[in-house]
């Protein structure tokens, strides 16, 4: 753990910020790497230190620490680097001034009995409802956990995959598996996801979007869509923890409205086909000729001229 922990707390303090013991960039080790044409290892380092398997107690890295800076700020509730990083991306307390949330804003109903399920993106398309991108400065996403649906318009903060984010996403819900007092808002966020991508329209239809950005190698649509299914394989949650189970109801109560059932409806019978959809049009356009011409043919003898 010692020779551990002094690894770790080298490679924090080569990108801490400046003022305070940050690196020059004249790391032997990463002019050996730049030499050998390995600059990519470091990468590979920093992602090994979030592996769950690979954690060191954070009591390790804050004790090797003080020797070298005497003022350390306590952080008593941090387990280790994984569970720090955790910490950063989950959603922060509840503030005063947000202290009540609707369902609408990611609010957690108080029966046990919650909501784990929603239709796909191309069916709920297909019921009005809109996909949009929410960002901090439009619509004060504070993670990418925040999830919100508000006037038929569901907002998901941007999410880019790349090929370490399966790992990373694991040991995070592997985080959640192992620790009870965890929220558990990522394993809910990744079941959330899972029931919004289940083909690869649904992958094109969230890219479009802007909320689901693939950056992954090989066939994006089909690793899109095993990503999500294969961080919810096996993973187990309590019944009444479920951060999503208000927008989840929203979403489905939306959905199954009449308005939205009946455009379903028509989408999916009439415009699939587009030689259905030109005559559907063609139809409607003939008709409304039919009534231009009824009505001046009825206007003159009803009104007729002096």
């Amino acid at each position: 753990m010692l020779l551990d922990g002094c690894f770790v707390l080298r490679r924090l303090l080569k990108y801490a910020p400046a003022g305070g013991h940050q690196d020059d960039g004249g790391d032997d080790d990463d002019d050996r790497a730049v030499r050998f044409g390995r600059c990519w290892v470091w990468g590979t380092v920093k992602r090994d230190l979030l592996l769950l398997s690979n954690q060191v107690p954070f009591f390790v890295v804050r004790r090797l620490l003080k020797l070298l800076i005497r003022r350390v700020s306590e952080s008593d509730d941090v387990h280790h680097l994984l569970h720090l990083f955790y910490l950063s991306v989950d959603l922060p307390p509840a503030s005063s001034s947000a202290a009540h949330h609707s369902s609408s804003s990611a609010a957690e109903p108080a029966s046990e009995l919650l909501t784990w399920w929603v239709p796909c993106a191309k069916e709920l398309e297909e019921a009005g409802v809109k996909f949009k991108p929410r960002t901090e400065h439009a619509g004060g996403a504070r993670s990418f956990l925040d999830v919100s649906f508000r006037g038929g318009a569901l907002e998901i903060p941007p999410l880019q995959l790349f090929d370490y984010s399966a790992p990373l996403f694991r040991n995070l819900v592997a985080l959640e598996q192992t620790y009870p007092g965890a929220p558990g808002r990522v394993t809910a966020y990744a079941i959330f996801m899972d029931c919004l991508v289940k083909t690869p329209e649904d992958v094109r239809i969230l890219h479009r979007a802007g909320v689901l950005l693939n950056h992954m190698n090989g066939d994006r649509d089909d690793a899109a869509l095993g990503f999500f299914s294969g961080l919810c394989a096996q993973a187990h949650t309590a019944a009444g923890r479920n951060y999503l189970a208000g927008v989840m109801e929203d979403v489905n109560r939306y959905q199954s409205g009449r308005w939205p059932k009946w455009r379903a409806a028509l989408a999916r019978d009439y415009f699939t086909n587009p030689w259905v959809t030109t005559a559907v049009v063609a139809g409607a356009i003939g008709v409304a000729l039919t009534i231009v011409q009824t009505f001046y043919a009825v206007y003159p003898y009803y009104n007729p001229r002096n």
